[in-house]
């Protein structure tokens, strides 16, 4: 009988296979995809792979972030955010993905597996209009 895993329990196996054997780490996603079409849980692959990061944080102190920004980050901008993200989550190594959104106006959202910070002009304007 085939036993259905919880997703948690796939991100925390999966996690450590991607830390201890960094060389299989094409191997490792071809067979969490396998898993997720045989089980027909493919529709939460996004959920699946928000539950690695998170895990891979735990285990390793290695924080994956997605930035989106209105223009490209300067160095220094890059820097601050990494900075403020160790100091506040005490990851060991900050990762930043980085991506363009003029629709934001200015100003950026940062998410990690388990928060965002919004810190667009959209959002602002947005709160603003509430008040």
């Amino acid at each position: 009988m085939n036993q259905k895993l919880s997703r948690r329990t796939i991100a925390r196996v999966i996690a450590a296979k991607l830390l201890a054997e960094p060389s299989k780490r094409k191997h490792w996603l071809q067979v969490t995809a396998a898993y997720l079409v045989e089980q027909r849980q493919a529709d939460d692959v996004d959920l699946l792979v928000n539950d690695i990061a998170h895990e891979l944080f735990e285990q390793s102190g290695h924080l994956a972030v997605d930035v989106v920004s209105a223009r490209k980050l300067s160095d220094a901008v890059r820097g601050e955010i990494q900075t403020m993200l160790q100091a506040s989550t005490s990851a060991k190594h900050v990762e930043l993905s980085e991506h363009i959104d003029a629709s934001l106006l200015g100003g950026l959202v940062a998410r990690t597996p388990d928060a965002e910070l919004d810190l667009s002009v959209r959002t602002q304007l947005k709160q603003l209009a509430t008040i």
